[in-house]
């Protein structure tokens, strides 16, 4: 059975928010914690703006700050286990600064955090799409 992201075709697990209307929701929001979309590809491209959002405006620029940002452990989450992860599986460094414009690194990222949030492997080519949809 498909994990719940994947259902909702927000395989990193977008909370709902009352200000948000993102590209690609679905018209009619059945979860009642998650962002709905239409496809995958508008659930990567939501979490490549939130990321961005991260970078630019919050000044988490490392895959250390953005999963801290992203799944803090006061909501419950092992977020030391997840930047471990997420730095081993793309070869970057946890503390090595980002910019939003290293879409090779961003993807590498967004799609190790699918594989913890929704245990995805995804295909680069969808990832790179969304990146691009994101610009």
């Amino acid at each position: 059975m498909a994990t719940r992201g994947l259902r909702n075709n927000n395989p990193l697990n977008i909370r709902r928010s009352g200000s948000n209307k993102w590209q690609g929701m679905r018209p009619v929001q059945t979860d009642k914690a998650f962002v709905q979309f239409t496809a995958r590809k508008y659930g990567y491209r939501a979490a490549f703006v939130l990321i961005r959002n991260y970078i630019q405006r919050h000044h988490a620029n490392t895959i250390g700050k953005i999963i801290a940002r992203w799944a803090p452990s006061s909501d419950g989450n092992d977020t030391q286990s997840y930047i471990r992860f997420v730095s081993r599986t793309t070869g970057i460094p946890a503390d090595e600064p980002l910019r939003f414009e290293n879409q090779q690194a961003l993807v590498e990222i967004v799609r190790s955090m699918a594989q913890i949030e929704s245990g995805i492997i995804e295909d680069s080519d969808l990832l790179n799409k969304a990146y691009l949809l994101a610009q």
